[in-house]
């Protein structure tokens, strides 16, 4: 069967034509190919080496790709035209591009089914009729299935897509580290809090804690931060760009004493279960599929959404109680241990639908 997955991100390119995307996304598409003919659509960018986190190369797998602007008329033609060919489209859902190849699928009455990842899946008007006409719908986050299950009948939670393995959970390490160190992870733009990283850390600072703070990823705000740490002079902001080497990841996430995740927006974010699995306390904002699987003082710390200077306040109440951060750590590793043992659906799930 020709199958095509329609993403709801940006794909990175170069000079010599090749083309990256997320690993978890890449492994999904090579799941697909040992059964079907897979194809890979979503919008390209030339970007920098500290953009994002897209590091699987789809032309070493002989995959296609296919560019899609979803603000050029042409361009969305000429891919209205390449759709026909596919018996069946899976499509990454909300998203610009993902509304408007599923609007399409259901004028042209062509197969399709989701993956919601994110939270805003109800914000036009047309959302309900594309959730309605999913031949089936796949999440990642119990927080959504409700909601979701009102408009397909065949809505699964399915493992996330992670490389984490149960033999790879680790307990606390058991102590702090002076000075403590704090972790962010994921792409510095402003929806994942970058602005609000910065006040935790002026307010850490003037109370006199004495903190690493490590931001590892890259992102539209990169630059700002290299310039807002020279304005401070803040010698213990350490920025990192994008990490590709698991191992140097690793080593980050095994010393990090607390883990900051201040976004606006979510599905679930791959970057908590990797919290979760090197045992450390989490605070986080609460949005999107987030508190389908974190609980407030059992796992995490909730903080409040645009509000950097009060989730300074919470993180900075916590510090100096070690025997609740520990707690925090052990809650947030059996929220993953019983994840890992209890979701089996994964990728096979998805064949057997297509």
């Amino acid at each position: 069967m020709k199958v095509l997955v329609v993403g709801n991100g940006t794909t990175r390119f170069n000079s010599k034509s090749q083309y990256f995307i997320n690993r978890h996304t890449g492994k999904m598409l090579l799941k697909i190919k040992d059964e079907h003919e897979v194809s890979f659509a979503q919008r390209c960018k030339k970007l920098g080496d500290n953009i994002d986190l897209a590091d699987f190369e789809l032309s070493k797998q002989e995959i296609k790709h296919i560019d899609v602007n979803p603000k050029s008329l042409y361009n969305l033609s000429r891919f209205f035209f390449e759709l026909f060919k596919y018996e069946f489209v899976y499509i990454f859902f909300p998203g610009t591009l993902s509304r408007i190849v599923s609007i399409f699928c259901i004028l042209t009455r062509k197969r399709f089914g989701l993956y919601v990842r994110g939270q805003f899946f109800m914000q036009n008007k047309s959302d309900r009729l594309i959730l309605k006409s999913a031949a089936f719908i796949l999440t990642v986050s119990p927080q959504f299935v409700e909601q979701l299950s009102r408009y397909c009948s065949d809505v699964e939670i399915i493992k996330p897509m992670i490389e984490i393995e149960l033999a790879d959970i680790v307990p606390h390490k058991g102590y702090f580290n002076e000075p403590l160190k704090l972790l962010f992870v994921g792409r510095v733009e402003a929806r994942k809090g970058i602005y609000e990283l910065f006040e935790i850390y002026e307010y850490l600072t003037l109370n006199g804690i004495n903190f690493e703070l490590n931001i590892v990823g890259g992102g539209d705000l990169f630059e700002f931060c290299k310039k807002e740490i020279e304005r401070q002079k803040a010698e213990n902001i350490i920025l990192h760009g994008m990490i590709s080497d698991r191992q140097v990841l690793h080593a980050l996430y095994e010393t990090a004493d607390i883990f900051i995740f201040p976004s606006y927006d979510e599905g679930f974010p791959r970057v908590l279960y990797e919290a979760m699995a090197h045992s450390i306390p989490i605070f986080t904002t609460f949005v999107g599929g987030i508190p389908g699987r974190m609980i407030d003082n059992v796992n995490c710390i909730e903080i409040p959404v645009k509000n950097g200077s009060e989730s300074a306040k919470i993180i900075r109440y916590y510090i100096d109680n070690k025997a609740k951060l520990i707690s925090l750590a052990d809650g947030g590793r059996e929220t993953l241990v019983y994840i890992l043992d209890n979701l089996k659906l994964h990728e096979a799930m998805l064949l057997s639908k297509i």
